[in-house]
Formats: structure tokens, C-alpha cells, sequence
């Protein structure tokens, strides 16, 4: 994986600092993300039956929600095809808070059944359902990481009933080392306890360059875990942290509720440097609940950025209420202070009124679960973004009728094509004036294309809008998802009139 340049950031740096004026436009974070497409769950996939989880696999995207695993065919044009759904039926873990990791094809899971180990190295298109391999029982954990054959685990201090290193006698927890090199017979190598350790209670667990990051009340610490039965601290540093953030090798973030500190992480002894600190936006005067960075992200390294996301608390139970924001810096432009919105700091507002998680960078687009809406990808920075502007078939008149909507791109767009399911319904009209009630640094085009849709089968169907800018890129811009009732009750006849 690519690492930033310091050096490069740092030279940006000077250069602003002696040039104030070169300060324009161009050296301000511009990455909206807007949703592009998505995919609802299946019925039989309700959220709270499982842990969650979304992992990247070659050319396959893997989604693990509600006991329910769809397979992603990961495609250039940017939209989700479906190569298959599994419903993982040996899939004993009940909690959504569980922990889950992925490496090598083996899923990880742990929640109230324990640790469970599946195989997912056939499942594909036309391949093998997900196969379990081991269950462990009592091997209850909330964060997982691994690297090789370690796997690390944890259940955080925030989630104890007791305050770990407070007042309450025998109150830790503890990181769990396993070697799980035969997935059938998964073993316990090795064990750090909280007691005595500078770290406090521990939170989160992430591997960087092979080297064991562990984040808790009162700091965060680095180790190396070769022999498992005997880990060795490295080094430090007095930032807790509620979570992590890492890209596996040179970038961790550490977290809490209102900041971030991005570290840069040595390949050869783990030493960490601090580079960036970010705190959370300034958005709590437009809600009544109290925000907090969202405890999972994850960093876009085409692009050079972390992306976050930003919680409303529910002051009762203290947990997310919703989702409503992305939060996303980019390390391309220059950490200054002094304005707001910060000209490094981009936010953009999500769709649906829920929680969200998982978020994953793939390619030009960020994929995160719904606890409602299913998956979810947007597109970031420069891509296509646009909309169907139709969503159901009764205001449809019978022998054909526009279809219409809007799209924008950083790039002039030569064409639009509009499908249903697999099938082209053909190049839409570009027309004019641009729109001016949708909000965008870039000129909002219309478009529309004449269809007739009376004899689509009864169903769901998906409506894909396809675009191509002047320079020959292509890319899926909105999508819908329509119910036709069936031929004969897909439109309506309009009624004639006398005179």
C-alpha cells in the first residue's frame, strides 16, 4: 500500500506558509460524497442477527449482514452487481455488536457463540456457499484484527459493566492472542492484560506493517507479537483512543469521540510519529443530541484521505442514535486553522435515517451498511454524481413517457444511458438550462429520455443511470429501484377530453 509522503506534505507546507496568495480555491478539500447506488437487504437478513462487516477480496466485495452474505462482483462502472447471496444458516453469533476481520479467505467472527472461523475461498459466482470451519464457545470479543496466523481480540473497556483500573476490585480486560495458522483448531498463543499496564483499558486492536497497535484509556502502545507467548511493548504514546483507524501499514489513527491523530507507523521498529490531528466539525449547533466521530473508518489512499463519519448521540443509552455525515480530510491540502469550514475538511450528508458502519474505500467509491437501508456506496471526488428523478410507476401514462433527472461531474458530460436491470433503454437528452436548485460546485445538467415500460414483467426491477464525460471515462451515477405490478397495471390511461 502506498504511504503518504511527509516530506512532500511538509514542502507543501513551506511553499503556503511563503506564498499566502497561492491560498485559492485549488488548495481546499473539494470531496463531496454522493450516493450512487444501493442495495437493500434481503428479507431474510434483519440487522440485529449477526455481527457485520464488509471486506475487499480480489475482484469481490463481501458484505456480511444479518446472518445473510452477499458477494459483490466489484465493476469500473462503480455499480453493485450481485454475483450471489448466501444465508449462512451455522452462523451461531446473535449480537450486532459482535467482532468481525477478514484476511487470506477465512471470515472471523466473535460474539456471543464464541469465535467462529469461516471459509469464503469458493464462494463466487457459480463456486461454493460459505463454509463453516471452527467454532470456539466463550470467546466473546468486540474488535478483531489479523495479520499472518495471529489473530488479536478484545472486548473494550468502554463496553464493560465496570471502569477498568477504577475503584471496582478485579475490574480488566485483556488482548487475546490466537494462532490460528490451522483455522479448524484455533489456540490461544499468548495474552496482554490491563493490569499494571500504562495503557489502561484496552479498546481497539490493529496490525500495521505486522506490528500490534493497541489503543485504550490512557494511551496507545505498539508491539511486536512474533512469538505470541511472549509480546514485547516496543512503544507509546500518551494518546488514548476509543478506536483505531489503520491502513495496515504506514497510517494509524487514533480515536475518540471528538478527535482523530493520524500517526505514521515505521516498518522497522513500529515507532510511531504523530502527523495530523483532527477534530470533529463544527456541527452541533444544528442538533439537539450530542455528536461524536463514529467508532470505525477508514483511510482512501488513491486519494489521499481519511474518511470519518459523524454519530448523534442518544444521551439515554449513550450509544449512536444515527448517522448523519461524512467528515473527510485530505492530506493534500494544507492543516490550517483559522476557518470554517476548514479549507483540509470536507462534509457531506448521508441518506437515511440510521446508523451506518463498515465503511470501506474501493477504488473511487466508499461502501458502508445500514442497519436500514442495506449497503450504500458513494462516490467521491470528481466522480459523476447525479439522480433518477422518478421512483414509481403511477404517475406513468400508458404508450411511453419521460423518465428525467440530473447529473454533474467535474468533467463535461458527453452522454447518459439509462438501463433497466441488464437491458439498455438508450442514450437520454442532455438539455439545458442547468439546474439551479441542487447544490453543487460544479454546473448541474439535466436530462430525460422517452420510455415504454407497459409490459415489464411484475416485480422489482433496477433502473441504472450510466455516464460518459468528454474524456471517455464511464461510470454509474444513480440508480432506483421500481415495483411494476405487471403488464396491463404498469401506467395509466389518460382520460380524453371534449371540447
Amino acid at each position: 500500500m502506498r504511504v503518504f509522503s511527509r516530506v512532500a506534505l511538509t514542502l507543501l507546507g513551506a511553499v503556503l506558509v511563503s506564498v499566502p496568495g497561492v491560498l485559492a480555491s485549488h488548495f481546499e478539500a473539494d470531496c463531496p460524497m454522493r450516493l450512487v447506488a444501493s442495495n437493500p437487504p434481503s428479507a431474510a437478513s434483519a440487522f440485529f442477527l449477526s455481527p457485520h462487516g464488509a471486506f475487499r477480496f480480489g475482484n469481490q466485495f463481501f458484505v456480511l449482514r444479518g446472518q445473510t452474505l452477499t458477494t459483490y462482483n466489484v465493476t469500473d462502472l462503480g455499480d453493485l452487481q450481485v454475483a450471489r447471496e448466501d444465508f449462512i444458516g451455522t452462523l451461531g453469533g446473535r449480537e450486532a455488536a459482535g467482532g468481525t476481520a477478514f484476511s487470506n479467505g477465512f471470515l472471523y467472527i466473535s460474539s456471543d457463540a464464541g469465535l467462529e472461523i469461516f471459509d469464503l475461498r469458493g464462494v463466487r459466482a457459480g463456486g461454493s456457499a460459505p463454509a463453516l470451519v471452527s467454532r470456539t464457545p466463550n470467546l466473546h470479543y468486540r474488535r478483531l484484527a489479523v495479520s499472518g496466523n495471529t489473530l488479536a481480540a478484545v472486548f473494550p473497556a468502554n463496553d464493560f459493566p465496570c471502569f477498568i483500573g477504577g475503584p471496582t476490585p478485579n475490574c480488566f480486560n485483556s488482548v487475546d492472542l490466537f494462532n490460528v495458522a490451522n483455522p479448524a483448531a484455533p489456540r490461544i498463543a499468548g495474552s496482554i492484560a490491563s493490569q499494571n499496564n500504562s495503557i489502561g483499558g484496552f479498546n481497539d486492536v490493529a496490525f500495521n506493517f505486522g506490528f500490534l497497535i493497541i489503543t485504550g484509556l490512557n494511551g496507545t502502545g505498539v508491539y511486536n507479537v512474533s512469538n505470541p507467548s511472549a509480546a514485547a511493548f516496543l512503544t507509546g504514546d500518551a494518546t488514548p483512543g476509543t478506536f483505531l483507524v489503520s491502513n495496515g501499514a504506514g497510517l494509524i489513527g487514533v480515536g475518540n469521540d471528538a478527535s482523530i491523530l493520524t500517526f505514521s507507523v515505521a516498518a522497522t521498529n513500529g515507532g510511531l510519529t504523530a502527523m495530523f490531528f483532527h477534530t470533529i466539525a463544527t456541527l452541533r449547533g444544528e442538533h439537539s443530541n450530542p455528536i461524536m466521530f463514529h467508532r470505525q473508518a477508514t483511510f482512501d489512499e488513491a486519494s489521499g484521505r481519511l474518511i470519518t463519519m459523524v454519530d448523534e448521540l442518544d444521551p439515554q443509552t449513550l450509544l449512536p442514535a444515527r448517522t448523519f455525515a461524512f467528515d473527510v480530510f485530505d492530506y493534500s491540502v494544507a492543516m490550517f486553522e483559522g476557518k470554517d469550514p476548514r479549507e483540509y475538511e470536507q462534509v457531506s450528508y448521508t441518506q437515511g435515517d440510521e446508523v451506518k458502519y463498515n465503511p470501506l474505500a474501493v477504488g473511487a467509491n466508499v461502501f458502508v451498511i445500514g442497519e436500514v437501508t442495506g449497503l450504500q456506496q458513494y462516490g467521491v471526488c470528481g466522480q459523476m454524481a447525479g439522480r433518477i428523478e422518478w421512483t414509481s410507476t403511477a404517475a406513468l401514462p400508458c404508450g411511453g413517457a419521460d423518465v428525467h433527472g440530473w447529473v454533474t461531474g467535474a468533467t463535461r458530460l458527453a452522454n447518459v444511458e439509462i438501463f433497466l436491470d441488464s437491458g439498455s433503454l438508450g442514450s437520454a437528452t442532455l438539455f439545458g438550462p442547468d439546474r439551479i436548485d441542487v447544490p453543487s460546485t460544479t454546473p448541474v445538467q439535466p436530462w430525460r429520455i422517452s420510455v415504454n415500460l407497459d409490459n415489464t414483467a411484475r416485480g422489482e426491477h433496477l433502473m441504472r443511470a450510466v455516464g460518459t464525460d468528454i474524456l471517455g471515462n464511464r461510470r454509474q451515477f444513480a440508480s432506483q429501484r421500481i415495483f411494476f405490478t405487471g403488464p396491463g397495471s404498469n401506467c395509466f390511461t389518460r382520460r380524453r377530453t371534449t371540447q
